[in-house]
């Protein structure tokens, strides 16, 4: 005699079959987003590897801005979600630099290269081959992230190297300018010595011709004219006498302030001459001389000081 199932038994059996089917449903849903996660995970690697391996370049010394732009374009590629039918190509400065399978296709991105606020270039990725619709066309969000900030390394890269473009210019020019300054100097104490020995020889050739043609001309014209014309004479001998001396040469430069008339007195004052022997040599009153020796001593400095002015002036 067969037994049979009681009621309750296959409600108990059709529960745990549902619930059974429930957990199945939901380990497919945690397995698929447990996959979606892990493609997101990857493809976030690939983000941050692309940006390394361009970090790890720019840091790399002796590389042109060619070079530089050329590896970096290589390492576009393998950091998209197709790697294997993408391409990309760098557009800058009058230049360009493409992966070897490069074809500008309908699938792309672009992102503008800026360089002191202006566009300079273009970055360009393509897929050579249709894939479904992501939150770009076929590429996902977080890709145009990754060429926005690829497109600006390249800007600042540009201009970094730009500006050290410049430096290393400006420094050549710095160099050249000093040593041209240099060989400029050198010139100029050449030039300087020349002058001090070519002075030297003028001094000399002045004195000589002083000593043998002037001064015995006014010997000779001392001896035939009257006493007047002698004290004109031989204060014209001492005046000559001072022009290759040092006084002459001191009083020009010190005594810059004083006027003609002045300078005529201070002459005579130092050669001993007395306020009526130079008031009766120039024509002038005693008291006019006087006045004259007065305006000397204040722009010699020396007013109200008790200083000889003709020892004064014989020092100088």
């Amino acid at each position: 005699m067969s037994r049979t199932v009681e009621q309750p038994d296959i409600d108990a059996l059709v529960r745990r079959n549902r619930e059974l089917e429930q957990l199945e449903q939901e380990h497919r849903r945690m397995e698929l987003i447990f996959k979606q996660q892990a493609h997101k995970l990857q493809e976030r690697m690939k983000e941050i590897k692309c940006l390394y391996g361009i970090s790890k370049i720019l840091e790399q010394t002796g590389l042109s801005l060619e070079e530089i732009f050329q590896q970096v374009v290589d390492i576009i590629p393998p950091s998209w979600q197709y790697p294997e039918i993408t391409c990309a190509q760098l557009l800058i400065n009058d230049q360009s630099f493409r992966t070897e399978n490069y074809k500008n296709t309908f699938w792309k991105q672009q992102a503008k290269i800026i360089a002191y606020g202006e566009p300079i270039g273009t970055l360009t990725v393509c897929y050579l081959e249709k894939r479904p619709d992501m939150d770009e066309g076929p590429f996902l969000a977080e890709e145009r992230s990754l060429i926005n900030a690829v497109a600006e390394l390249l800007g600042r890269t540009s201009k970094r190297k730009q500006a050290e473009a410049e430096l290393r210019e400006s420094r050549h020019k710095l160099k050249e300018q000093n040593q041209q300054l240099k060989e400029k100097n050198i010139a100029l104490r050449e030039v300087m010595s020349q002058l001090r020995e070519e002075k030297v020889d003028l001094e000399k050739r002045v004195l000589a011709n002083v000593e043998n043609l002037l001064l015995p001309l006014v010997k000779k014209m001392e001896e035939q004219g009257s006493d007047l014309d002698k004290e004109y004479l031989q204060l014209l001998e001492e005046n000559i006498a001072q022009l290759t001396s040092s006084f002459g040469t001191k009083i020009s430069r010190l005594h810059q302030r004083l006027t003609p008339r002045e300078n005529e007195i201070c002459n005579m004052i130092r050669t001993g001459l007395s306020s009526k022997e130079i008031g009766k040599m120039l024509n002038l009153s005693h008291r006019s001389v006087e006045t004259y020796r007065n305006h000397i001593r204040k722009k010699l400095g020396i007013a109200n000081k008790k200083i000889n002015l003709t020892s004064y002036l014989s020092g100088l």
